[in-house]
């Protein structure tokens, strides 16, 4: 049976957002987003969900969704630099009071700070099998969204694919942040990290499975880089 265990990256500098992302608290965030997420079924304080950042948003999602996935090891990987762990365990610990018993068991896969790919590499070699990574500046990704990679992930047999991810068919562009990728992409971010190659050209297409954007997936995958961002939130 393949193997899989799922990493939220949150080992970025923020720098055009000019502030921390995994501290923006999703009050931010339009206010149906607030009134339909799940964690009202149980809390119904929209105070808590307001005062919960983006960080905790995609750690919860992953929660909610691990025990549906037996094969998936059960607990969070969380990805950052070496120097973010004590802030993470501190931070972390602070939602799980507004929160309580809202998010699965968690460890930490620590880099030295030198980009995507480093930060991905980290992850296989820890892990020793796929992973499926999100990003922390996500918010509004669904179960969906991630079991359809999983899916496509699992039915293949062609050991030659790399990465599971979506595609922006106006510019080609693949979510980098949002895919499954299998053991062997490892050698492709070495070779990337070595040759100076950017994350986004680090597997060429005929490595990749992907799924065009189309229906709610431009809003559902759209990832939060600088406070322009929020402001397209509603147009999306």
């Amino acid at each position: 049976m393949k193997e899989l265990a799922f990493v939220v990256l949150a080992g970025g500098k923020s720098q055009r957002m000019g502030q921390d992302k995994t501290r923006m608290k999703l009050g931010l965030l339009p206010e149906p987003f607030c009134q339909e997420h799940a964690y009202l079924a149980r809390c119904r304080d929209i105070a808590v969900i307001r005062n919960l950042d983006f960080l905790w948003q995609s750690l919860w999602r992953v929660s909610g969704l691990l025990p549906k996935l037996p094969f998936a090891e059960q607990k969070i990987y969380l990805s950052c630099r070496a120097d973010q762990k004590e802030f993470y365990e501190a931070h972390i610990a602070a939602c799980q009071e507004l929160a309580p018993d809202s998010l699965a068991p968690l460890d930490y896969i620590l880099d030295e700070g030198n980009g995507v790919c480093d930060a991905l590499t980290a992850c296989l070699e820890h892990l020793h099998k796929a992973i499926f990574c999100l990003p922390c500046d996500a918010p509004f990704i669904t179960e969906n969204n991630i079991l359809t990679l999983i899916d496509i992930w699992q039915n293949s047999a062609d050991e030659e694919i790399l990465q599971y991810t979506y595609v922006d068919p106006v510019n080609g562009r693949k979510e980098t942040l949002i895919s499954l990728y299998t053991m062997d992409a490892k050698a492709a971010f070495c070779e990337a990290m070595e040759k100076k190659i950017r994350v986004q050209n680090s597997i060429s297409d005929k490595h990749c499975v992907t799924i065009p954007f189309s229906g709610n997936l431009r809003k559902e995958l759209f990832n939060i880089n600088t406070s322009e961002d929020i402001n397209k939130i509603n147009m999306l």
